[in-house]
């Protein structure tokens, strides 16, 4: 049995970036706590740069077995029809235009896909949803998700609905999860179910009941302090595209 192919999606640092690594260029790159996290599971990864033809995620869902959307800089709010509310955050747009394309595509083909924190929102999108573009200003009384303090991160409780994979990988209620983030989803994706929710109402996990394994958790398994706590998920994940394996 070969190792299931599973593909990363990459953030983008780019040539106004006054970090000197990047300064003067644009820069694909992932966090290594993604890289560590898949080298707990038996699987190979491979890391996906943002392409400049978006009709390029169709040759390369089809080499994949699994489709992993990652953390990253906010989803563009114009993909799901709005303005946005503020013009000094960090947005790709590039890349939501071709994730857009790869979770169409990966849906289209049957492949497997697991979004972390922007990939959770990112999947929502693409399958129709929209986001609350800012947590604080959108959602009264709203509970602390983003991590101001980081490296330091902010946890927090959710409370996990019973008839989900979640519950059926952890066999609890309630989970203490990692996570930062100011943006999240407001308006459900058809063919999505939310399955995870904070104390203040804001989604924190959504899945796909029909067709292939489709999870989004908006917080991030792979910062955990204890990985214990969370590679549980991705080896289901792992498991669902070795299905598709010869």
């Amino acid at each position: 049995m070969k190792k299931p192919l599973i593909g990363l999606t990459m953030d983008c640092s780019p040539s106004s970036d006054e970090r000197p690594f990047a300064k003067g260029v644009d820069v694909y790159y992932q966090n290594s706590a993604y890289i560590r996290f898949l080298e707990t599971v038996d699987c190979v990864h491979v890391l996906l740069p943002t392409l400049s033809d978006v009709r390029a995620a169709a040759s390369v869902i089809a080499t994949l077995d699994g489709l992993l959307l990652t953390g990253g800089n906010d989803v563009d709010s114009r993909s799901y029809g709005e303005e946005p509310i503020a013009d000094d955050w960090q947005v790709d747009t590039p890349r939501t235009q071709y994730e857009l394309a790869l979770v169409n595509e990966a849906q289209k083909q049957g492949k497997p896909i697991l979004g972390i924190c922007r990939g959770c929102q990112m999947l929502n999108v693409a399958l129709g949803g929209s986001l609350f573009q800012d947590i604080r200003q959108q959602v009264p009384n709203s509970i602390v998700h983003a991590s101001p303090h980081k490296p330091v991160w902010n946890y927090h409780e959710v409370e996990v609905e019973a008839n989900s994979r979640l519950f059926s990988i952890f066999g609890k209620r309630k989970l203490s999860v990692t996570t930062s983030h100011h943006q999240a989803i407001k308006d459900l994706a058809p063919g999505l179910r939310v399955i995870a929710s904070a104390a203040d109402g804001v989604i924190e996990a959504v899945q796909m009941d029909e067709g292939p394994f489709t999870l989004g958790v908006q917080w991030h398994p792979e910062a955990m302090a204890d990985l214990s706590l969370s590679i549980p998920i991705l080896q289901a994940f792992v498991e669902n595209c070795s299905n598709g394996r010869a």
